[in-house]
């Protein structure tokens, strides 16, 4: 998956967790709806000050936009490949038929590693919930 396709559903996550319109969001940030569109379908590298300003305008920082932190406290893992999310983790996972994804979490001894099996997609497209 591509970095701008990866930084569209992080996008798109964060603007509905937050219960906004790919409407309201652009005008909160200054930009057309259609811009938003492309921006969650992965079609457009946004430039540095958009980035900014769609941070800003969701209370996140841009290293949270881009879902990547070097310092997160838990991660998924497929391969070398890093996720901040087991449903994104989980996608990659089934992308290459494997059965398995690691989930690390920071510990001041280092990090400890657990593995997971990969959840079947649900039928209707819905995804479980799981409190990590």
């Amino acid at each position: 998956m591509r970095a701008a396709q990866r930084l569209g559903k992080h996008l798109q996550r964060l603007r509905t967790s937050r219960g906004l319109t790919q409407e309201q969001l652009a005008v909160n940030v200054g930009l057309s709806r259609t811009f938003v569109t492309r921006l969650e379908l992965g079609q457009y590298d946004p430039t540095l000050s958009t980035l900014v300003r769609l941070a800003k305008a969701l209370r996140v920082s841009v290293t949270d936009l881009l879902g990547e932190s070097v310092s997160a406290k838990v991660w998924w893992q497929v391969g070398a490949q890093r996720f901040p999310t087991r449903e994104e983790a989980e996608d990659h996972a089934r992308s290459l038929g494997d059965m398995f994804i690691a989930r690390y979490q920071n510990k001041p001894e280092g990090p400890l590693r657990q593995l997971h099996t990969v959840r079947e997609k649900e039928a209707s497209g819905a995804r479980r919930t799981q409190a990590d």
